[in-house]
């Protein structure tokens, strides 16, 4: 490639890597990528929490839920919060393979590298596939926060209504009847769902140690 010519978009090899440093340290919330992920997504995203509401509902009925866990303070929820969220992120973490997004990163990954090794540089038409590529990424990204929030909020919905922690009732008290339980279980499973992206990001921190001088 003659010198002076250059592509602006670095090829990604994952969605760690494909996703820009500002990002990667803040992390996309539900809200941001609603913006941008297309209708299908959304639905899936809600019909998983949906799937997780009859889950916990059926749970309740059934009488299958644990005892009401109730910590002592409000720093005992969060605490359990915090765990709670932990877990349901290290459930998820082996299946997000599966989820949106792998196809259009290769693609753009693809699209680079057959530029990147024309000798006579890009036209103005490899620019347009690499920002077309580009655009694809992102809105498939947008996608898969999407869907991993409602599988996230679905699974600790039905893991609230069986193991008894339901966050209202736990900072009210228990003998507080203001919701049904397992309307709470959908509550507390929507809570740990969203947090689990910030979470995650945070343990990566923690893993990968205090940044080099």
């Amino acid at each position: 490639m003659p010198a002076g010519v250059g592509i602006a978009v670095s090829p990604p090899v994952n969605a760690e890597a494909a996703t820009p440093r500002s990002e990667q340290e803040s992390g996309p919330s539900v809200v941001t990528a609603s913006q941008q992920a297309g209708p299908g997504a959304v639905v899936a995203g809600f019909g998983l929490i949906a799937v997780g509401a009859v889950g916990g509902w059926l749970i309740w009925r059934s009488g299958a839920s644990a005892a009401k866990i109730q910590p002592e303070d409000t720093t005992g929820v969060f605490l359990t919060l915090l765990v709670f969220a932990a877990a349901v992120e290290r459930i998820l973490e082996p299946f997000s393979r599966w989820l949106p997004g792998r196809a259009a990163e290769a693609a753009l990954s693809r699209t680079v590298a057959d530029v990147t090794s024309r000798a006579d540089g890009p036209t103005e038409a490899d620019r347009e596939a690499i920002a077309v590529a580009t655009a694809k990424v992102a809105r498939a990204r947008a996608n898969r926060t999407i869907v991993a929030w409602g599988l996230a909020s679905g699974l600790a919905t039905v893991a609230s209504s069986a193991g008894g922690f339901y966050v209202l009732h736990a900072v009210a008290g228990a003998d507080w009847n203001g919701v049904a339980v397992w309307v709470d279980a959908v509550v507390t499973g929507v809570m740990v769902g969203s947090g689990t992206k910030p979470l995650h990001d945070l343990i990566s921190r923690a893993q990968s140690g205090p940044p080099s001088a």
